[in-house]
């Protein structure tokens, strides 16, 4: 406001020069001043322009850039779930949903034939009075100790399994109701 003041006042200085024809006055000098003062004041403001422009740059990139940090974990999110929820179907899948199935597999099992190789007696009968649910009675105990070459095939009866190893002449079994006795 001060320059405002002051143009006026040198302006009305002018005027009242040019209306006396009063050349004496140089006034160059002041017009000179305040010019560059109202310059200075008005012109000044391309760096204040320029300061305008890159915060509205900074805001710009700032929202692109979380814009781009919110897409990527809602993306990262989906692949998550997607994930789990295959995995979940997987394991679900591979745990048998019914009885049946759990059935079935023991079928499969019971199907295939064990084979023994060079195993001691003691370790075949321990499995197959595991799957009979008998007893197993040894009357030598050297007999524990046999190494055998044997095919067992769990379709088979108890009664059948012992007449096979009755075919080895190395020792004799028999059976007594819930056991099997070892001579």
């Amino acid at each position: 406001m001060e320059s405002n003041e002051k143009m006026e006042q040198l302006l009305q200085q002018m005027y009242a020069q040019e209306s006396l024809h009063d050349d004496d006055i140089d006034t160059s000098d002041i017009i000179d001043e305040e010019w560059t003062k109202f310059e200075a004041k008005h012109f000044a403001a391309p760096s204040t322009h320029y300061s305008i422009l890159r915060k509205i740059a900074a805001i710009f990139i700032g929202v692109l850039l979380l814009g781009g940090i919110a897409y990527a974990t809602i993306h990262y999110m989906n692949d998550t779930m997607q994930n789990e929820k295959q995995e979940t179907v997987a394991s679900a899948n591979a745990q048998p949903a019914t009885p049946n199935a759990q059935l079935a597999k023991q079928a499969d099992a019971v199907q295939t034939p064990v084979v023994y190789k060079d195993a001691e007696l003691s370790t075949i009968l321990n499995d197959i009075a595991t799957f009979y649910q008998v007893e197993t009675v040894y009357k030598n105990e050297e007999v524990k100790h046999v190494r055998l070459y044997f095919t067992w095939n769990k379709q088979q009866t108890i009664d059948e399994v012992i007449d096979m190893f009755n075919k080895f002449e190395r020792f004799h079994m028999m059976r007594d109701n819930r056991r099997v006795i070892v001579e």
